[in-house]
C-alpha cells in the first residue's frame, strides 16, 4: 500500500493537473512556486512520448 506521504512527495515533483488534484485530495496546500506553464522542462520529462504519436501504419492496412 502506498503511503499518502509517498503520494504527496510524487504530486510535488511536478506541476499537472493530476499532481495539483492529488495535493488538494490530501489536504495539502498547493504550492506556487511552480514554474509558469509552458516554460523549459527538463529533458527527460517527456521522454518516449514521440514512440506513443509515432505513425506505424494504419490498422485499416491489414484488412483483407
Amino acid at each position: 500500500m502506498v503511503t499518502v506521504e509517498y503520494m504527496v512527495r510524487a504530486a510535488l515533483r511536478r506541476d499537472t493537473v493530476m499532481s495539483r488534484a492529488m495535493l488538494r485530495a490530501c489536504g495539502v496546500p498547493v504550492p506556487r512556486a511552480f514554474p509558469r506553464p509552458g516554460s523549459i522542462v527538463e529533458a527527460g520529462a517527456y521522454a518516449g512520448l514521440t514512440e506513443c504519436f509515432a505513425n506505424h501504419g494504419s490498422p485499416m492496412d491489414g484488412r483483407a
